[in-house]
């Protein structure tokens, strides 16, 4: 025995009657009811004989996680207690932390108590044919902030092209592309005509905007490497914007050139970046990298 407590155990009890009845009736295993703890569902699982004859196995087994996700930990500490019912005592067996998993989901001793010991009369543990085995349990929630990082290799390159229109119509402040996914991941480019604030209407501001990282939580960051380009309607030489490689987060959604080019410029038919009216942006976008809370 590694402990004794006066107290009863917080979680979950199993009165058995005519214990010796067990291996008679068939019964080389018997699985408690569910029982919570922890906002979790669990049972604990007793095999009279264990892995032979000498020895009675105890183990504890969380349920209905399996089939809600593919991957999930929840971390426990418990006992297994048995009752001594000549000193009135609950005695811990034996106890441990681990971690429940999708690949583990039980764990316990396949020699908890020896049959000597269990029925040892002066122990206290099988009275008329009768004890009683116990559980705590208690979930451990995990208060510590952590972070896994994920680089990702040969994810393609998207292209995504945006033609404006009527461009020396727009009066607002900021317009936006459709929205385009890249690896699972919405973006849209912003234009700010005018420039974005800071730039007094000298030169034109284009970003790349996550559509998603408004709702990540504050673990969570995306890395995209990206380049951003105005076609040239006469030429070849087209006005390209590149070496964004930045991490997107709740905190910063958007990363771009607040002085993509100057107004002047764009506007100067002559250097073919606005012809009839139009323009058109095109964004070459990957993930190289993600970010999420370590769990």
């Amino acid at each position: 025995m590694e402990n004794i407590t006066n107290s009863l155990p917080t979680r979950y009890l199993l009165k058995i009657e005519s214990f010796s009845l067990l291996p008679e009736n068939g019964i080389s295993k018997y699985e408690s009811n569910e029982f919570e703890s922890g906002g979790f569902n669990w049972k604990m699982i007793i095999h009279p004989n264990g892995d032979g004859d000498s020895h009675i196995s105890v183990y504890l087994t969380i349920i209905g996680k399996s089939s809600l996700h593919a991957v999930w930990e929840v971390n426990a500490s418990f006992s297994f207690l048995i009752f001594d019912q000549v000193h009135d005592n609950y005695n811990v067996m034996k106890g441990m932390e681990r971690r429940f998993r999708n690949i583990k989901t039980e764990w316990g001793f396949s020699k908890c108590i020896s049959h000597e010991t269990f029925k040892d009369p002066s122990n206290g543990y099988l009275v008329n044919d009768k004890c009683i085995f116990g559980v705590d349990v208690y979930v451990i929630k995990n208060q510590g902030i952590g972070e896994c990082m994920s680089l990702l290799k040969g994810t393609e390159l998207y292209k995504h092209e945006w033609k404006i229109t009527e461009v020396t119509k727009l009066k607002k402040k900021v317009y936006y592309s459709e929205e385009f996914t890249v690896e699972d991941y919405k973006w849209k480019l912003s234009l700010y005509p005018t420039g974005d604030i800071g730039q007094n209407g000298k030169n034109i501001s284009i970003f790349l905007e996550s559509v998603d990282a408004k709702g990540f939580d504050r673990q969570k960051r995306v890395k995209a490497k990206f380049s951003i380009s105005l076609k040239n309607w006469i030429g070849d030489e087209h006005h390209k914007k590149s070496g964004g490689l930045n991490w997107y987060s709740a905190a910063t959604d958007n990363w771009g050139w607040p002085s993509f080019m100057p107004c002047c410029e764009f506007n100067d038919p002559k250097k073919g970046f606005l012809i009839e009216d139009c323009c058109i942006l095109e964004a070459e976008v990957s993930i190289v990298g993600v970010v999420n809370c370590l769990t």
